[in-house]
């Protein structure tokens, strides 16, 4: 396996969880760009698998696309690069911040600068949302495209509204695409 490939996943993982602040999904439209766009890892629609199976597997977003895009780029040894690289800036930056935090949390500058952040996370979220909107509408027919935005739409207002269970919605909506499936409407 070229050292190249190594140094490269290092580089990109470690510059995605540079920008990660907000999470997982804030670092989405930037993830796209480094795995699509800029290296061709994976092509649109394997990016919007990516992004299915990471929402719907175990721990944080960032890390399983890391672990994902690391092992389809370089095999294992990959898969721990870009895992290692992308955790690394957060956990440098969460411990440093926690001791500041610690220390000037009531001062003007740095609450200011949270509110900051804050804006970016949003606007972060936002894009993540479209981007994934518009991939997965893109190639779907009618009866696909009402049933996909159903589904959304319901688990939207199962999570924000009625505050119920997101991974029993997932689970639900599985089963929903599933039926749908044999039903061909998909």
């Amino acid at each position: 396996m070229p050292q190249a490939q190594l140094l490269e996943l290092l580089l990109t993982f470690l510059k995605i969880g540079v920008v990660m602040f907000g999470g997982g999904h804030a670092m989405i439209p930037v993830l796209r760009y480094e795995v699509v766009e800029r290296h061709g890892w994976l092509s649109e629609g394997e990016f919007l698998d990516l992004v299915a199976i990471a929402e719907s597997t175990p721990g944080p977003v960032a890390v399983n696309a890391a672990t994902y895009v690391g092992y389809r780029v370089a095999g294992a040894l990959g898969s721990a690069v870009a895992t290692a690289a992308v955790v690394l800036p957060a956990f440098l930056t969460i411990l440093t911040v926690a001791a500041a935090l610690a220390r000037f949390y009531e001062n003007y500058l740095v609450r200011s600068l949270l509110n900051g952040i804050r804006g970016a996370v949003l606007g972060l979220v936002a894009a993540a949302l479209l981007t994934v909107a518009r991939g997965v509408f893109a190639n779907l027919g009618p009866a696909q495209t009402v049933a996909t935005a159903a589904i959304a739409a319901a688990v939207f207002t199962g999570v924000a509204v009625a505050r119920l269970d997101p991974v029993a919605l997932v689970a639900l909506a599985a089963a929903t695409g599933l039926l749908l499936g044999v039903a061909r409407v998909w």
